[in-house]
């Protein structure tokens, strides 16, 4: 079995096991999410977003004058900002030459596989559960349609945050979470909680809506994904050994080769 590297500083990390499923680095970008399509004036190239390393085999990116992992193409994926609202951005995709595995840079300010950018779950739980507005006011915020009187996606975020690896998981046991909230008071516990650790006094609107976006983009600054875990780059998690599917098409994902069907309800 080849031993797999994860880069640390600019070096590779080695260990004996090694991950299967597709990894999603997610990439420091302080901007905007307007400004983040990869085929617009001014965004990063593929040069400037290519990994130092393949994140599977850990061969290194350029060897001399030959390039191990390669610009991928793009994928579009539909987005719900905190300014722009609904908006579709192109992701950098690479691959490695040598095993195949596909990496995909995100930027900081979004979960792999969400459809709203990570302030917009957070303000809109702060909404909900501290402020006690109602789904439609903030649904209505967020672009939906004043028609409808429920927003599932809240009670989803309330339920998984903290909880699933693509909201904040990887913070749950150290914050003393490990279930779901099934009630709005566990979910304020846990907001609570998640905004304690990002240091923002959630009892000032003010300051949690001032210093959102920015605590957000801090607490996903170089994390590694791979469909069930995330996980800081800096730190080595153990893989589960299977039959590759590296560089395979996930289905019904609204981040692949489409934008998807259109925005949850």
């Amino acid at each position: 079995m080849r031993p797999r590297f994860l880069w640390r500083d600019g070096k590779p990390e080695t260990t004996a096991d090694r991950y299967d499923s597709t990894v999603v680095i997610l990439h420091s970008l302080s901007v905007g999410v307007e400004q983040l399509c990869a085929r617009s004036a001014g965004a990063a190239s593929v040069e400037e977003l290519r990994p130092r390393f393949c994140t599977q085999c850990g061969r290194v990116a350029r060897d001399g004058g030959r390039v191990r992992v390669q610009g991928h193409g793009c994928y579009s994926r539909q987005v719900c900002g905190l300014s722009e609202r609904w908006i579709v951005i192109w992701v950098r995709r690479y691959v490695c030459r040598d095993c195949g595995h596909t990496m995909s840079r995100l930027p900081d300010g979004l979960h792999p596989w969400r459809w709203y950018a990570a302030a917009v779950i957070v303000e809109a739980l702060y909404r909900h559960l501290i402020l006690g507005e109602t789904a439609r006011a903030i649904g209505v915020r967020f672009g939906r349609n004043g028609d409808a009187r429920e927003w599932r996606s809240l009670r989803r975020w309330r339920a998984q945050l903290l909880v699933s690896p693509t909201l904040w998981g990887w913070l749950g046991s150290r914050l003393g979470i490990s279930r779901r909230a099934e009630s709005p008071t566990q979910g304020r516990l846990h907001l609570t909680r998640w905004l304690g650790e990002m240091r923002i006094a959630w009892e000032s609107v003010a300051k949690v809506f001032e210093g959102l976006a920015a605590a957000v983009r801090a607490s996903l600054r170089g994390l590694v994904h791979n469909r069930k875990q995330a996980w800081p780059a800096t730190q080595f998690r153990p893989g589960i050994g299977s039959g590759s599917d590296s560089g395979s098409r996930p289905m019904a994902l609204p981040t692949e080769k489409d934008s998807g069907r259109g925005p949850p309800r």
